[in-house]
């Protein structure tokens, strides 16, 4: 009897433990790749939509045209020694053809530092990698309302 309840439960129990160990392992090693491992975006020139350093993570700088870091999110090039400034937009909406998204608040926190500013595209696609929400099939039907430093509105296509 006692050989009958051992070869019933002591697979069960180890078979419980084993998916135990071996998900508190996985949970692990993902809030260590969260909390360690820095999220960046790539920008590879000619190339419209960026690439994560996660999955690419030697890439020659002679090919990327921006380098975008999150929390905090800034966009810089490779091999500038300036320092970083803020984008010149006072307000920045995006109209899609589904919603209006007012990027205002976020694009006020951005951040770049190289010869050129960043576009409005490179902007708002950074903007889809940060929160995770896609707007990639309608980019060219996209348009920007923005509030210039200046106080002009403008509307423009993405």
């Amino acid at each position: 009897m006692f050989r009958e309840f051992l070869w019933t439960w002591v697979p069960w129990i180890f078979n419980k433990a084993n998916d135990v160990f071996s998900k508190s392992k996985s949970m692990c090693r993902a809030v260590y790749n969260e909390a360690m491992v820095k999220k960046e975006w790539i920008f590879i020139k000619n190339i419209a939509i960026p690439v994560s350093s996660e999955k690419f993570g030697s890439i020659d700088n002679n090919n990327i045209k921006w380098r975008c870091s999150l929390f905090p999110t800034s966009f810089s090039k490779p091999g500038t020694l300036e320092k970083e400034k803020h984008l010149s937009y006072l307000g920045f909406a995006v109209n899609t053809p589904e919603e209006i998204l007012d990027l205002s608040e976020w694009v006020n926190e951005v951040k770049w530092k190289g010869t050129d500013e960043p576009s409005l595209r490179e902007i708002f696609i950074l903007w889809c990698c940060e929160k995770g929400r896609s707007y990639f099939h309608c980019l060219d039907v996209i348009q920007v309302d923005l509030i210039t430093e200046m106080g002009d509105t403008l509307r423009v296509p993405l």
